[in-house]
């Protein structure tokens, strides 16, 4: 089995483009059909009522949610080849910029799981001897309501915030990054000269390093591939910047000084809403004639 830093050094000791168009062509033919497949699941948050509770007025609240749909996608993966590794690092990329089906956000989550969170308060709650919960029958349901109606919403929220591209686009994208990381490939010996990287730990080894250079490439073509998607990718810029997010989804480049919320779209479309009211309000102000 070759490793992945062999394969870059074979590449680039290749001494005609067909050689390395077929060296290249091959690893991305063992990435893409690579077992790790990205797979998308139901995994729904449930939890068990006790059935002596099951008849209480709280009770009947709580087993409208003891099964909460949601959509999962693995993010990790315990083979520990480069394929995998890399393919895994592909697949956690495209969830989080492009699939609009899937939301990871902590509050998200932190919502869906709040009717079990709250079941299990209530439980040791009663375990305890006392007469009343903090929450009547009518409290509790509104306030899990809520938390769906909101978790709705952030989940539309993060939908909006994902960039439109299919998976076979996607590994168009991907296969341009990856010749990149192959022409720019430092060995590790050139890296820890020019770096002064010292190892501590004999189970590190160049194959790690350059599985590590690869995702970390990859996510950061990712990110600018991102700000090029919105319009605020400049090559030569090498400012801090800072980017905000608008309500619509779109990403823009945030003014310290104003503290924008809108992007320049949204900003417009305000503006022009706020002028037609302000018009209509004026002509009903008006004296007729």
């Amino acid at each position: 089995m070759l490793y992945l830093y062999e394969i870059l050094e074979d590449y680039q000791f290749a001494t005609t483009d067909a050689e390395k168009e077929e060296i290249f062509s091959s690893f991305c033919q063992k990435i893409w059909e690579h077992p790790n497949q990205r797979t998308i699941t139901e995994k729904p948050i449930t939890f068990r009522i006790k059935p002596t509770l099951l008849k209480t007025e709280i009770g009947e609240v709580f087993s409208n949610y003891t099964s909460i749909p949601r959509n999962v996608c693995p993010s990790t993966t315990k083979n520990t080849g480069f394929a995998s590794l890399i393919r895994q690092k592909l697949n956690n990329i495209y969830t989080y910029f492009f699939d609009e089906n899937i939301c990871s956000r902590k509050e998200y989550l932190d919502l869906l799981r709040l009717p079990k969170k709250l079941y299990f308060q209530w439980e040791s709650f009663l375990g305890k001897g006392e007469p009343e919960w903090i929450l009547s029958p009518k409290e509790l349901s509104n306030t899990l309501e809520q938390a769906m109606a909101d978790a709705k919403r952030l989940k539309e929220t993060c939908a909006r915030e994902k960039m439109k591209l299919s998976w076979e686009e996607y590994k168009q994208v991907a296969e341009g990054y990856f010749r990149r990381l192959f022409e720019h490939y430092q060995p590790l010996e050139e890296y820890q000269t020019d770096h002064a990287l010292v190892l501590q730990t004999g189970t590190w080894n160049e194959d790690n390093f350059c599985i590590s250079y690869f995702c970390s490439g990859l996510h950061g073509y990712f990110k600018n591939y991102q700000k090029s998607y919105y319009g605020l990718y400049n090559a030569n810029s090498r400012r801090k910047t800072s980017y905000s997010r608008c309500a619509c989804g779109n990403l823009f480049l945030q003014n310290r000084q104003r503290n924008r919320r809108l992007c320049d779209t949204c900003r417009k479309q305000s503006r022009s809403q706020s002028y037609s009211r302000y018009n209509e309000k004026r002509k009903t102000q008006l004296p007729h004639s």
